[in-house]
């Protein structure tokens, strides 16, 4: 069983629904393990994704002049 953040522990089905949406049907084909590693692959995937995007961040502003870095961070976070 996983936990997403800040919930009970949920077993595998439950959590892909919540994280995909109820509207797929294929999911309520898949074993639970089979859930359970595809939760799994989505959360990897994920997690490299959001490091290349940090790192494609980083890159952009460490192009910048020093100066141009904190506006454009506020600008793009906030």
């Amino acid at each position: 069983m996983r936990s997403l953040k800040g919930e009970p522990k949920v077993d595998a089905r439950t959590a892909l629904r919540t994280r995909l949406g109820d509207d797929l049907d294929a999911l309520a084909l898949l074993s639970e393990q089979e859930s359970a590693e595809l939760l799994g692959l989505i959360d990897d995937a994920r997690a490299v994704q959001r490091k290349a995007l940090d790192a494609s961040i980083s890159e952009v502003l460490g192009r910048l002049p020093r100066l141009a870095r904190g506006p454009a961070r506020r600008i793009m976070f906030g």
